[in-house]
């Protein structure tokens, strides 16, 4: 009986020690099992997403000249304030508000009966004083006569000879007299002095203006017109040390100018005028330049900028400007290598030259830049380059 009883309890143990070995033995299969599922599932899940597709462009070699930009406002050419010049009520104002008018076109016209009288009153003033003058003129010859005679005395021909004075006198006062009321009766009609722009009029018909009424209207002369910029006190060094440095004179910048829209102006300019002083506050010395406007493409006010070619054009690697960012450190580019992954690569920028910047230093000629598609790629990522629309496969 005491063996039976040792055996049941070394039997229990066993089977007790062999269903704690099963259940960890599962365990550990079943951790493998989903370690593997796991693995499977990363697998199959890299292999589901493909890498994102981005537009490519090569960095090209291209014939660039250097070019310094400015900013620059557009001013009028020539730009008068139309005022009135006599005292009236307005009659008339031929014209539409910012149109063209030409030289010499009627703009106001003033009341002019006032001055027509005047003018009358100065003609027969004018009319009066020669008479007197003829007839003083004649009793001086009798005087003479007279006194050769010995019937008058001299001092009755010098009284005579000094009423005929006044009487000139008074015909030279009455002539300034006419033309005096000849020019304000002129001045009723106010004409264009200058072909140009016409604002708008700042009284309507009706009104009474005079000198103090300030400024009628306002026309400017747009073609050409001036771009005004200022620059810098070393970069004006350095073009002038730059010129000094060449064989002979050299050839003038030509300067041209780039819209607000990024496009750049048909017209080239020609230097006009530089300033005989650098301004000590800013360190600037300003410049305008002369530009056609014959499509009235350009308006006073307007802001553009200058862009100064300061060297004959060179070979530089170029690429497009979609594809350069920025970053705390500078500018970088998406540099796509032969595995097909993205790198940022520093770089140097250059000018602009159209819709592509100059790389001056990071990338070489062929290299391979993302362009499009950039907000999808982040460094060392793999992507699916297409080839930007007009370049080769």
């Amino acid at each position: 009986m005491v063996v039976d009883r040792q055996f049941r309890r070394r039997g229990g143990a066993f089977r007790r020690g062999r269903t704690a070995l099963l259940g960890l033995s599962g365990a550990l299969l079943l951790t493998i099992a989903l370690s593997g599922c796991e693995e499977a599932s990363e697998q199959t899940g890299e292999a589901q997403v493909p890498p994102p597709s981005v537009v490519v462009a090569a960095a090209v070699p291209r014939e660039v000249a250097e070019t310094a930009d400015f900013v620059g406002r557009v001013d009028a050419y020539r730009e008068v304030e139309i005022r009135a010049r006599v005292r009236g009520f307005l009659l008339d104002s031929p014209f539409e508000e910012g149109t063209r008018v030409e030289k010499d076109q009627l703009l106001f016209v003033i009341d002019p009966a006032e001055f027509e009288a005047a003018r009358d009153a100065a003609a027969a003033e004018l009319e009066r004083a020669e008479a007197t003058a003829k007839a003083a003129e004649k009793e001086v010859e009798r005087a003479r006569t007279l006194i050769k005679r010995g019937n008058i005395s001299q001092s009755v021909l010098d009284e005579r000879e000094a009423d005929a004075s006044r009487s000139k006198a008074d015909v030279s006062a009455a002539k300034a007299s006419l033309r005096q009321a000849e020019l304000e009766l002129g001045y009723t009609e106010i004409r264009s002095p200058i072909a140009g722009r016409i604002g708008a009029r700042a009284f309507d018909v009706g009104n009474l203006i005079d000198p103090e009424s300030g400024v009628l209207a306002t026309v400017v002369a747009i073609d050409p017109v001036h771009v005004n910029f200022p620059i810098s006190e070393r970069d004006l060094l350095d073009y002038m040390q730059n010129r000094l440095g060449t064989e002979g004179p050299g050839e003038e910048p030509t300067p041209l100018l780039r819209l607000t829209n990024g496009d750049v102006y048909k017209e080239k300019g020609r230097f006009e005028f530089l300033d005989n002083r650098v301004d000590p506050t800013t360190g600037t010395i300003k410049l305008h330049a002369v530009f056609p406007n014959p499509d009235r493409l350009l308006l006073p006010g307007q802001f553009v900028t200058v862009v100064l070619r300061e060297s004959a054009p060179e070979s530089r690697v170029v690429v497009p400007q979609a594809a350069v960012q920025a970053n705390q450190a500078g500018h970088f580019l998406l540099v796509v290598g032969e595995d097909n992954r993205a790198e940022a690569r520093p770089v140097v920028m250059g000018p602009r030259d159209g819709a592509d910047w100059v790389v001056r230093e990071g990338l070489s000629e062929g290299e391979v830049v993302i362009v499009e598609g950039l907000q999808k790629v982040r460094p060392g990522a793999a992507v699916q380059p297409v080839r930007a629309e007009g370049e080769g496969q």
